[in-house]
């Protein structure tokens, strides 16, 4: 029987708020043009980390930083975060808290590409509980580490794991999701109002 969901996990980067494609015009679209971005090709097949693609596309644009991917990210984010922030999100976060539902978020590298100061100051974040974020913590998504750490922080196991839905913009950390047992909806960044679709859809929202 499947369980009826209690949670949605979010991605936070690419599916809260905006991917940094979306806030510069560069030659190299990522999932807005994969033929421009073989390097992003190489992430999406597992052969770097997202983490790695973006210290090699911030060292680019600021190779005598010391830190190259925070120096970047402040370039594009540091903006008002109704820039930053997706509305269709901020809508579906009200959908799910009037539905009772649970709002969390698990995330790879939210203080591992941006400061705290910048971390305080975005209200979005305040509307999740818990907040994941595997900076530091010497695993990521898609390991089955990432999601079983998840599940403790949400005071699950993974015999609770068919209770949350998992949303992100990496299919292979969807299927990171899958395989410890959560229910995955993958976030296509350049199909927003589909996306926010599948996981009303997947929640019951629209019935």
């Amino acid at each position: 029987m499947t369980e009826t969901p209690s949670t949605v996990l979010f991605d936070f980067g690419g599916v809260v708020i905006r991917t940094p494609f979306e806030l510069h015009g560069y030659d190299w679209r990522g999932p807005f043009d994969t033929a421009s971005d073989p390097l992003w090709l190489q992430s999406q097949r597992g052969a770097i980390t997202e983490r790695e693609y973006w210290h090699r596309r911030a060292s680019a644009y600021h190779p005598d930083a010391q830190d190259p991917t925070h120096a970047f990210m402040r370039d594009l984010y540091e903006q008002d975060e109704a820039v930053i922030v997706r509305p269709e999100v901020v809508a579906l976060l009200d959908s799910l808290e009037a539905a009772g539902l649970r709002r969390a978020v698990l995330t790879n590298d939210l203080a591992a590409f941006h400061p705290p100061e910048w971390i305080e100051r975005m209200t979005v974040i305040r509307r999740f509980d818990p907040l994941v974020d595997l900076s530091h913590v010497g695993f990521l998504k898609p390991e089955p580490e990432a999601f079983d750490h998840a599940l403790k922080e949400l005071g699950l196991g993974r015999e609770d794991a068919g209770q949350v839905v998992f949303v992100d913009d990496q299919r292979r950390n969807v299927a990171g999701a899958l395989f410890v047992g959560m229910r995955g909806v993958w976030f296509d960044p350049t199909d927003v109002a589909g996306s926010v679709a599948r996981v009303r859809a997947e929640v019951g929202l629209d019935e």
